[in-house]
């Protein structure tokens, strides 16, 4: 069979043209400024770098009150809104070139360099992504300079929205010394960057009118059954496999997921969209009249839907879709096998 030759893929196995560009897979579409990207839904969102707090030295009262913040803001946003929080955790790499001549500079430097292997010190990152999504009325017109304006007036109005919650957002975290992200500096699309491969290094946007997503796509991924492997990035050939957390106790604590302080590389991503509480208080009411019809004997169930009830209608409870998932990258086969 003869092959074209101005085809690209004409050299390559028939496989090749089966493989999707890790771009096309990315949602980011274009910088709408320095700190806001714009997706293929049309959503906006920007990112908030925070410091965190230490729950081993802090007071478990001061951890349920940002928990309590948080979950008061959410529920007074909205459905309109989608939040995400990610936290990456990397080994610092501390290795020097040891000190050359032999006596006690050589000596120190050597017990030194132990025991920054030992302590095995981490960088960790949380950062807060808050996402617009355009109203489901939404609607482009077909002629093209009213749709070009049309698509301005939205995006500035959506803007003003986002940037308002997104500007008390930071007024209420204050004590973790919260930053927005911006794509001047490299760390915006760094961050994106990082969940792909587990490591924040800079990255910017080649031009004004390209693709975030091209720019951001700094790997290649290869599916293999549970697990993955990255390879042509900047971060070398690692592998990895992710997990997602479906199942949760009845009661949870802010404090719950400090178990995954591991020593190894990862990235936890933590997601959230309101549902509106109408829709949410009209199925309490449902699931009360049934157990009500049906004499259920659950009765703490029926006091927890009662209180549920009440917390939503007050504004002081929101509930909506949450998915969890933890991927662990490795540049050790081994530790992924045993991963997988």
């Amino acid at each position: 069979m003869q092959r074209d030759p101005s085809d690209d893929l004409a050299m390559l196995p028939d496989w090749a043209r089966k493989e999707r560009p890790m771009a096309s897979m990315l949602p980011y579409v274009s910088l709408v400024n320095d700190i806001t990207i714009r997706t293929r839904g049309n959503a906006l969102f920007q990112c908030i770098r925070l410091d965190g707090v230490n729950s081993m030295t802090s007071d478990d009262a001061h951890l349920e009150k940002i928990r309590a913040l948080f979950a008061a803001i959410i529920a007074q946003i909205g459905p309109e809104y989608s939040f995400y929080v990610h936290k990456v955790s990397k080994a610092i790499e501390t290795a020097l070139p040891p000190v050359p001549e032999e006596g006690f500079a050589q000596a120190l430097d050597a017990r030194w360099q132990a025991a920054m292997t030992r302590a095995g010190l981490r960088n960790k990152t949380l950062t807060l992504t808050v996402l617009k999504r355009p109203p489901l009325a939404a609607r482009l017109r077909l002629k093209r300079s009213d749709s070009i304006a049309q698509l301005k007036d939205q995006t500035a109005k959506q803007l003003r929205k986002l940037e308002e919650v997104v500007g008390f957002l930071l007024s209420s975290f204050a004590e973790m010394n919260p930053r927005l992200l911006g794509a001047e500096s490299g760390e915006l699309l760094g961050f994106l960057g990082a969940l792909n491969i587990g490591q924040e290094r800079p990255l910017f946007a080649k031009s004004r009118f390209g693709v975030i997503a091209e720019d951001v796509a700094n790997t290649r991924v290869t599916f293999q059954g549970r697990g993955f492997t990255l390879d042509d990035g900047t971060a070398g050939k690692r592998f990895g496999t992710s997990f997602a957390i479906k199942t949760y106790p009845a009661r949870t604590s802010c404090t719950m997921f400090d178990e995954l302080n591991l020593p190894i590389d990862m990235v936890v991503t933590h997601s959230f969209t309101p549902i509106n509480s109408n829709i949410m208080a009209s199925r309490i009411k449902r699931q009360q009249r049934l157990m009500k019809a049906s004499d259920d004997g659950a009765i703490s169930l029926a006091e927890e839907l009662v209180d549920a009830l009440d917390d939503l209608e007050s504004k002081r409870l929101s509930f909506g879709d949450h998915h969890m998932t933890v991927t662990v990258p490795s540049r050790s086969m081994v530790m992924w096998w045993a991963l997988i």
